[in-house]
């Protein structure tokens, strides 16, 4: 195409060269303008001396689309509804022949193989170079926008509309959502792979590494109220070599949503405390729960940008003490007291629920380092472990240096947690939990 480019029908000169995008030792595929209009000129065939061309009008997005892999060359041609010029020309440029086409009846040999994508890196001087960086940004950021679901912050007070003071924003509202979804993240990580990785140390160095790419992408934002799309970067975390780290990866941001940023359901409350301690509990959802008990906000979810919010509003506030272990208090000057086992007989009121015990000459009672308790079925209801036959294990209760010793031995398998004096109940839940799980095991 270097000397005649025109005929009596066709004058490729009225066209200009932008940039050949194949080349092998000729020009194979071209992109070409005129009038604002785009066009690509592949070469398909030569016979007997003479080049044949197809030629056709497409969006220059579908020529980004092409050299950024997202479309084949294949694809780019039969996708295309308009008219293609077949262009005959000899090797001294001169056009011999040309004639109207539609892709839908072109010969298999005038297209390119299914998987003809193009790997392209255009140098700086390139026309396409800054087209196609912002290209990608833009194709990336609305990947991220498809999947992303969308958290608003609204005021329930309209003194300032619907607007919401900065550092109420920032130091309050955004800086508790942050604080959780943080803890869970960690949280859940150690839940999933602790079997995998026993070393502590090794579990932390692993999430170390990972936690900068489990971050949501901020991918859309309104200042009316305050409005935000979050979205899991799926794309970034392709780079993680472990198949199972990799899944979890891309998974654990939904699974953030569907867990701490739903409704509290009895099946999800069984959930949460089965899957996470008590101390992890309380880092996740108590900053959550510290917004939607706040009467001057609401906290509302929606899984996509069409769908409508809901509020999270957890109306059974026993839901709450069932997520968040009992405030206790520990004061420094007891940190080194020795504790007895006291075992109580008394009298209450038949009908009343509770009685306040004083140790007096008026209650029996018992005390010593070492007691033994039967657990029951029933004990492992009470923490949402359901067994479908009744057991008697005996628990032996201890105290030694201050701390409480919880210790069994169920078919031949030892269990023991030690625990703080003030946290007995998590301490009864972990080793009915130990005992739970073995059980659950052995019966698969």
């Amino acid at each position: 195409m270097n000397k005649s480019t025109h005929n009596s029908a066709f004058d490729l000169s009225q066209f200009e060269k932008i940039e050949d995008i194949i080349y092998l030792d000729e020009p194979i595929l071209t992109h070409l303008t005129r009038n604002g209009k785009h066009f690509l000129l592949y070469l398909v065939d030569t016979i007997e001396r003479i080049d044949i061309y197809l030629m056709f009008e497409l969006e220059e997005t579908v020529i980004f689309a092409y050299l950024t892999k997202q479309i084949s060359l294949k694809d780019v041609i039969t996708s295309n509804k308009n008219f293609i010029y077949k262009i005959e020309q000899d090797f001294e440029g001169v056009i011999k022949n040309t004639s109207l086409t539609q892709s839908n009846i072109l010969p298999d040999s005038y297209l390119p193989a299914e998987d003809s994508y193009l790997t392209y890196e255009p140098t700086n001087e390139s026309y396409y170079y800054k087209l196609i960086k912002d290209f990608e940004s833009k194709s990336y950021l609305r990947t991220l926008q498809k999947e992303a679901f969308y958290i608003r912050l609204a005021p329930t007070n309209d003194k300032y509309a619907d607007t919401i003071g900065f550092n109420e924003l920032a130091g309050y509202l955004l800086k508790n959502i942050s604080a959780s979804f943080k803890s869970f993240l960690k949280a859940d990580f150690f839940e999933s792979f602790k079997h995998q990785v026993s070393d502590q140390k090794k579990l932390n160095s692993l999430f170390s590494r990972l936690s900068e790419d489990l971050d949501y992408r901020m991918v859309d934002l309104n200042f009316r109220s305050f409005e935000i799309g979050l979205a899991v970067d799926k794309i970034m975390k392709k780079s993680i070599q472990d198949n199972e780290v990799r899944g979890w990866a891309m998974s654990v941001g939904y699974k953030y949503k569907d867990i701490v940023l739903d409704d509290y359901d009895e099946k999800a409350v069984k959930n949460i405390i089965y899957s996470y301690t008590e101390e992890d509990r309380k880092k996740i959802f108590e900053p959550i729960f510290k917004i939607t008990e706040n009467p001057n906000f609401q906290l509302q979810v929606k899984n996509s940008k069409s769908k409508p919010y809901s509020r999270i509003n957890v109306k059974d506030k026993a839901i709450i003490e069932k997520i968040l272990p009992p405030i206790t208090t520990e004061l420094k000057e007891d940190k080194h007291k020795e504790y007895e086992i006291i075992q109580v007989t008394t009298i209450k009121e038949k009908d009343k629920l509770r009685k306040t015990i004083r140790l007096d000459e008026n209650t029996l009672f018992e005390s010593s380092n070492t007691k033994q308790y039967i657990l029951k079925k029933n004990d492992f209801a009470k923490f949402n472990f359901d067994l479908n036959y009744n057991v008697n294990i005996p628990l032996d209760i201890s105290t030694q240096d201050g701390k409480i010793i919880l210790s069994t031995n169920y078919q031949g398998i030892d269990f023991s947690k030690t625990i703080d004096a003030g946290k007995f109940d998590e301490g009864l839940r972990q080793i009915i939990n130990s005992i739970y799980e073995y059980i659950v095991n052995k019966e698969e």
